[in-house]
């Protein structure tokens, strides 16, 4: 039997009957996606983002569901056992590549080494994927076996922070507003997600005295000012911490725009703009190039309009 893990999510929605079935396979998906980085360096091998893995990276990282425990939804995962000859071929004697990956993947979790960037990238897009802050509270991985080395890795908001700063220093926030819909929120702690059009998930930050402004907020477009935190390479917002909410008023055309659409005679026209009807006087019409005979026709033609 292979190395077994406890994965599972933490708060009041992560119960049967409550836990939604794609926060499961997300969950599961994104474990598999997070050994798969490991492995990729552990063998000195690219692990690309979309598309087939190499079959032995592939052969690694298919996990076997052997339960899922009550409670707090808990998803027992068993890794493989890969042949000795594939562990051979890549120089490791003692443990199985997918057991290595495991134990880089909870060590750079925990935080007791820095890890390659893109596990941790990879872990950090998984509590975010998940909505650790929002939805739940934090993600536990755990070894189920007798030789377990550590305690149960807990990553909650503060440690997805702590992970990021790995990757880099923090971004220094700078005033500025984000566009987009508010698709959930925390005010327990405070915290909610904005989806913009471009569908990035970005967190929202926000004191006691605007719970009210987003709970009126949520599921409707709405501009988001304060202090926005961009990522350093995608140059994407992350984070803004709230200082208003401003609202798109909708323009409602009074009664009588269908005054518009109305026709007028010429005549008219000339009477709504205080011409006081039209002239009969040769006299009062000043167009100096023009002939008596066109003059006429031009008055002949108002008539006609009028009549």
């Amino acid at each position: 039997m292979g190395r077994v893990i406890r994965v599972s999510l933490t708060g009041e929605r992560a119960k049967l009957g409550e836990f939604a079935a794609r926060d499961f396979a997300e969950l599961v998906i994104g474990v598999e996606r997070t050994l798969a980085r490991a492995c990729g360096h552990i063998v000195g091998r690219n692990v690309k983002a979309k598309g087939r893995r190499e079959r032995l990276i592939e052969r690694a990282t298919r996990l076997r569901l052997v339960a899922v425990e009550p409670g707090s939804v808990v998803g027992v995962l068993e890794l493989p056992d890969l042949t000795t000859s594939d562990e051979e071929g890549l120089g490791l004697s003692a443990e199985s590549l997918a057991e290595t990956a495991l134990e880089q993947t909870l060590a750079s979790a925990a935080g007791e080494t820095d890890g390659p960037r893109d596990v941790i990238r990879s872990l950090v897009q998984l509590t975010e994927d998940l909505g650790v802050g929002t939805r739940y509270e934090a993600l536990v991985l755990e070894e189920a076996s007798p030789r377990k080395q550590r305690p149960p890795v807990v990553l909650d908001l503060a440690a997805r922070e702590r992970l990021r700063r790995v990757l880099e220093p923090e971004p220094t926030p700078a005033p500025g507003s984000l566009v987009g819909v508010l698709v959930e929120a925390d005010f327990e702690h405070h915290t909610a997600r904005l989806r913009t059009a471009a569908r990035h998930a970005i967190e929202v930050k926000f004191d006691d005295e605007l719970a009210d402004q987003i709970q009126d907020a949520l599921r409707q477009e709405a501009s988001f000012e304060g202090e926005v935190a961009y990522d350093r390479e995608t140059l994407v917002a992350r984070s803004v911490k709230l200082r208003r909410i401003e609202r798109p008023q909708q323009l409602i055309l009074d009664s009588g725009a269908a005054e518009f659409w109305r026709g007028r005679t010429v005549p008219e026209l000339a009477i709504e703009q205080g011409l006081g009807g039209r002239s009969q006087s040769l006299s009062a019409l000043k167009v100096p190039d023009a002939t008596p005979e066109e003059i006429e026709a031009f008055f002949a033609a108002l008539r006609r309009d009028a009549g």
